[in-house]
């Protein structure tokens, strides 16, 4: 079962019914239940990751509550040595002996951030172990993020809260528009993507750029649907979750991009290892040091390939140069340095994601090899590969899609809320028959595309 699984149509309305059925600090039992049953129906192997991880980390918590001086760090450096290690067992090619616990690095990082928490005594350390294995485990998050903290999940879990309307009704807006992103446009592109990527070898360069590009598109619309659908159903159980994507593709720098994409994890990474590693204290050289260490730690989790060493090691480049350079730019800048300076973080972020894509360095830089010197423009609109497997009308409506996601972000980027307007300037009416609409699509899609199984979402593959 996942978000965006048809059975999950049965299972919350159900969970979300018993949930506020039941009395506030009790439900933690339920979501319990719930998250297991949710969890393990994907394959019951992977209770043995989830349960590892839980058992080690709560024990250590309680642990580090009692302990004192040098006894705490030995157990905060073996709870995190023995959980890095069964991550990496499971990261590295095993001639598929066993399936990998789906969303470990996941909820291996929100654990672990938690036991950092209690050894810096920002948490207190959690006593009842279902509360806790909820924390972890908590069904919206557990397969691919947002990662929470302790300090913010840990109070909500064990106060609940009462149902609230306007919390649930923006709940739904959030599934609304995670469905669009994930079933229409991130599955649309992604056939797309693969079209060009699985036939590299034979594909124009310019066909395998415009590719890339949209990839950049699929990627975001993957995530981010994936995040907002994660926030709707937290919503819907009475829980807040931070928010995880802010326009990312308006960033104006390399920093500045990963202060709006996958908020969680580079947050995440900021507090519990660039800091620990001495941050911008240090000097100018030990911070540049830093940073490319942290991403590289970024390019390590999400897999052990030289390709994503490859795009850890850009961004963390990226972000030294972006350093060197913040402090020789002028104070005042025009809207049009602004775009360019927009313009040229997409470019960086985009040729790194093409590593990130490839299944091997390799093949990233075949890839980019047939780009640079067999850009074959021509070629590609003659023979029609710019339609990457699909017919004029598809490649339309994806490129449609896209310009309408890019003015949804632009009227967040200027701090214009969609749902605000529609509550209090559209008529009841009219917006009731915008969400039916919405639905009715959203169903359409489905069916056209029914008995295919639910396309899982990028980063749960991390």
């Amino acid at each position: 079962m996942s978000l965006n699984s048809l059975s999950l149509i049965v299972f919350l309305p159900i969970v979300v019914l018993v949930n506020f059925l039941l009395p506030r600090r009790q439900r933690y039992v339920w979501l319990f239940f719930a998250s297991c049953l949710f969890y393990l129906s994907n394959d019951l192997r992977y209770a043995y990751g989830l349960a590892f991880c839980v058992g080690t980390t709560y024990g250590t918590g309680l642990l580090l509550g009692k302990g004192r001086g040098i006894l705490r760090k030995f157990l905060l450096g073996g709870c995190v040595f023995v959980n890095v290690l069964v991550l990496c067992f499971f990261r590295l090619p095993l001639g598929g002996i066993y399936v990998a616990p789906l969303g470990i690095s996941f909820y291996m990082l929100q654990a672990l951030g938690y036991v950092v928490d209690v050894y810096r005594n920002r948490v207190k350390a959690e006593g009842n172990p279902l509360r806790y294995a909820v924390f972890v485990a908590f069904f919206p998050t557990v397969i691919s993020g947002p990662i929470q903290r302790g300090e913010d999940m840990l109070p909500q879990i064990r106060e609940g809260s009462d149902f609230d309307y306007r919390r649930a009704r923006s709940g739904l807006y959030y599934l609304l528009w995670g469905y669009l992103l994930k079933l229409v446009m991130a599955d649309g592109l992604g056939s797309m993507v693969a079209f060009a990527y699985n036939d590299y070898g034979n594909m124009p360069g310019a066909t395998l750029l415009f590719a890339t590009i949209l990839y950049a598109v699929q990627l975001y619309c993957d995530f981010a649907g994936y995040s907002a659908l994660a926030i709707g159903v937290a919503k819907l159980l009475g829980f807040e979750l931070k928010e995880n994507f802010r326009q990312p593709y308006f960033a104006v720098s390399v920093r500045d991009f990963w202060n709006r994409w996958h908020i969680s994890l580079s947050s995440w990474l900021r507090d519990y290892v660039y800091i620990p590693l001495g941050g911008n204290r240090k000097g100018r050289c030990r911070k540049y040091f830093n940073l490319l260490v942290t991403f590289l730690v970024s390019g390590l989790w999400h897999g052990f390939g030289s390709n994503f060493l490859i795009w850890g090691a850009l961004h963390g480049l990226y972000q030294v140069a972006g350093s060197i350079v913040s402090g020789k730019e002028k104070k005042r800048q025009t809207a049009f340095f602004q775009l360019a300076k927009m313009a040229l973080t997409f470019v960086l972020v985009d040729f790194a994601w093409l590593f990130f894509k490839a299944d091997s360095a390799e093949q990233a830089f075949q890839i980019l090899e047939r780009i640079l010197f067999h850009f074959d423009f021509k070629q590609m609109t003659y023979y029609g590969s710019y339609m990457l497997g699909g017919t004029k009308a598809d490649l339309f409506f994806m490129l449609a899609g896209m310009i309408i996601v890019f003015l949804i972000d632009f009227l967040h980027e200027r701090k214009f809320s969609i749902e605000a307007f529609t509550m209090n300037r559209v008529h009841l009416a009219v917006r009731w028959t915008m969400y039916i609409g919405i639905t009715l699509f959203l169903l359409l899609v489905i069916v056209r595309n029914y008995g295919q199984a639910a396309s899982t979402f990028i980063y749960a593959n991390f």
